[in-house]
């Protein structure tokens, strides 16, 4: 792969990635907004802690969805961008046209062998009849 398509893909990932952690680090913030600031102050404030909990509950859920999100996103950036990529390299390097030129190539020269071959064959066997018509030949007059 050239140094170009590199930095394209690397670029392309990039961007998948940061789209991942922003919508990632948005959900975190809005758990954070949703009820552990909330949660926070009723904490320092002397309330109970299951009743803390109760209220950061939500936010926690939001906040543990963002971080799945941007953990999934950066993962799913990764394989789309290794995918893609690897199938470019294997369109450009493997171009069926070319593939099968070379296969008719090699199998045009193997059927010219072939033909040479049953032509030499064919030339042999006449020698043989020829010689065989000749010794007949002789051994017929004496």
């Amino acid at each position: 792969m050239d140094a170009s398509s590199s930095i394209r893909w690397a670029l392309y990932y990039v961007a998948l990635s940061a789209v991942a952690a922003l919508v990632g680090g948005g959900l975190v913030a809005g758990g954070v907004v949703l009820g552990l600031g909330t949660a926070y102050a009723q904490l320092t404030g002397g309330a109970a802690v299951g009743s803390v909990l109760g209220t950061a509950a939500p936010g926690l859920a939001v906040a543990a969805l963002g971080a799945l999100v941007w953990v999934v996103g950066t993962v799913a950036a990764a394989v789309k961008v290794l995918t893609e990529a690897v199938d470019e390299q294997m369109r450009e390097r493997f171009d069926s046209e070319k593939v099968k030129s070379e296969i008719l190539s090699v199998l045009d020269d193997r059927l010219s062998e072939v033909e040479h071959d049953a032509s030499e064959t064919r030339r042999k066997v006449s020698e043989l009849k020829r010689e065989d018509v000749a010794n007949e030949f002789e051994f017929g007059e004496n």
